[in-house]
Order: C-alpha cells, then sequence, then structure tokens
C-alpha cells in the first residue's frame, strides 16, 4: 500500500520518534509499493531499522527507517505480517465479532506494558490448565490438550475449544461482560487487526485486544496488540477512528486457532454463495 494511500502527502508531514523527537518534513518521491522518501526541512539523520511515527496532522502510520541518504530519509510502511512470516498470515476475513480493546501504554513504557500484559494472559492459562488437570485429569504444562493435535482433527479440536468456553464462563467476568456487547466489524488475520474504536489511539501504542470469534463454541481470545496505522473517519458526523493493530508475542496455538476460525468461516461464506446461485 503506497504512502499516498493512507496520508494526504500533499499536507506537511511530520516524523516522531520513540523517544519524543519530531521532525518536519514532506514526502518527496514514492519508492515503492510499501516505501517512500521523506525529505526533512532540516538536516536529520535516524537510526536505521528504527521505527517512527508519521502523519499528515490527522491520520498516521508506522514506518520503519531502511537508510539515511543526502536526499532525505528512505522509509518503509510496517505492515501486520513480517516478510519472515508463513504466508497463512496473509489470509484474511471481514467478520463481525464481539471485541474490546484497553490501552495499555506508549511505545515509551511498551517494555514494561507488555511483560505485564503477558504475564497476565499467561497466569489465565496456568488457571486453565490446573483448573482442566483438576477436574478432567489432565495433563497441565506447555504441552497441554495441544499435543498432537493438528488441523487434521476437527473433533479434537472442538473439544478442547468447548472445554475453554465451559471454563471462560465460569472464571472470567471479562468474558461475560464481552459477549453481552454488539458484535462489531473487523478485518483480522493471524497476523494483526484492523477495527473501529471511538476512543482515539495512537501509533505505537500498545494494546490488550480481547475477542470472541463467531464459531460454535465460541473462540475466545486475549492478546497485546500494537497500533500501526490510524486513519480517523467521520461517521453520521460523528469522528471515529480506525485502527490498525499487529498482535505481539502470540503463541503458536492461539495463531492456529485464528487461522482455523478464519478458514472455517470462509468456507462457511462460500457455501452460503453457493447455496444462493443455486
Amino acid at each position: 500500500m503506497n504512502i499516498d494511500k493512507l496520508l494526504d502527502i500533499r499536507l506537511p508531514i511530520i516524523l516522531n520518534t520513540a523517544t519524543g523527537k519530531s521532525i518536519h518534513g514532506a514526502i518527496a518521491e514514492i519508492t515503492g509499493d510499501e516505501s517512500f522518501l521523506f525529505r526533512a526541512d532540516a538536516p536529520c539523520k535516524l537510526e536505521t531499522n528504527s521505527l517512527v511515527k508519521i502523519s499528515d496532522g490527522k491520520d498516521s502510520a508506522l514506518v520503519r527507517v531502511i537508510e539515511s541518504t543526502e536526499t532525505g530519509l528512505v522509509l518503509n510502511i510496517e505492515t501486520q505480517v513480517k516478510p519472515a512470516d508463513e504466508r497463512r498470515e496473509d489470509v484474511r476475513i471481514n467478520d463481525k465479532i464481539f471485541y474490546k480493546a484497553t490501552l495499555l501504554g506508549h511505545v515509551h513504557e511498551s517494555e514494561d506494558v507488555i511483560s505485564v500484559a503477558m504475564s497476565k494472559i499467561r497466569s489465565e492459562k496456568l488457571i486453565i490448565n490446573s483448573f482442566l488437570k483438576g477436574r478432567y485429569g489432565m495433563s497441565a504444562g506447555d504441552d497441554y490438550i495441544y499435543a498432537g493435535e493438528t488441523r487434521t482433527d476437527p473433533e479434537i479440536w472442538e473439544i478442547n475449544r468447548k472445554l475453554d468456553l465451559m471454563i471462560y464462563l465460569f472464571l472470567t467476568e471479562d468474558f461475560k461482560e464481552l459477549i453481552r456487547s454488539i458484535p462489531k466489524d473487523v478485518n483480522i488475520s493471524a497476523g494483526g487487526i484492523r477495527f473501529i474504536s471511538q476512543t482515539a489511539l495512537d501509533v505505537m501504542d500498545i494494546i490488550e485486544f480481547s475477542m470472541a470469534l463467531p464459531m460454535s463454541p465460541l473462540l475466545y481470545i486475549r492478546l497485546v496488540a500494537e497500533v500501526i496505522r490510524v486513519k480517523t473517519l467521520a461517521v453520521e458526523g460523528k469522528e471515529q477512528h480506525s485502527i490498525v493493530a499487529r498482535f505481539l508475542h502470540m503463541d503458536p496455538e492461539t495463531k492456529d486457532d485464528i487461522v482455523h476460525y478464519i478458514f472455517k468461516r470462509q468456507r462457511e461464506i462460500l457455501r452460503r454463495r453457493l447455496d444462493v446461485d443455486r
């Protein structure tokens, strides 16, 4: 996606570093699908591979410094999926889901914020492990319940998620509150999510994202994510924000669950279309 699709490059452009430094300038040239040249008003140099926020004063995105040259900074738009990741993470779907995004902090404090949030999520999984071990005689630990489970074992997968759902209903008020809300539109992949927020968020904000995916049984997932893109929208005279965030430190089981959901929903949508065409 070109930078001119995300920002109004006719406007003055501002770069903001993680340390709070602001650099004013303009987009001098679009050099590729996701790369472009930024020319600062005053001489500047940023560390190669560092992440910065770029904004036109209204919308913003996360970009990576590729190179500092005599003519300016070569920057590249950050996406939900890193180049080295599996191609299946590119698969995405539009759907309505229950979700809640909670601001945890900004990039300046992200290490502490991410660590605390991840500890909370892991602790919740340990509670589930202990509950299953004590009540159903299942083994706990990191290999709990997912050992040997593959996408070719749909019955095992469904049984495991039903047990998870029963425990969340029994143990967590957050889950009960979430499913009492109204499902909202998202675009989701195994790498990240785009959603609409009534609350303004900023690029490089760290959020906790809770969601219940529409499957049978409901698939409840809690993740930590980083905001990489923000676009302000006017909907019926009210200001809303289209947020793109990428998931951080996601364990393989959760990633497999999201991929499983996406492919299953795609099959359901295809079947409905075929039924309509008959």
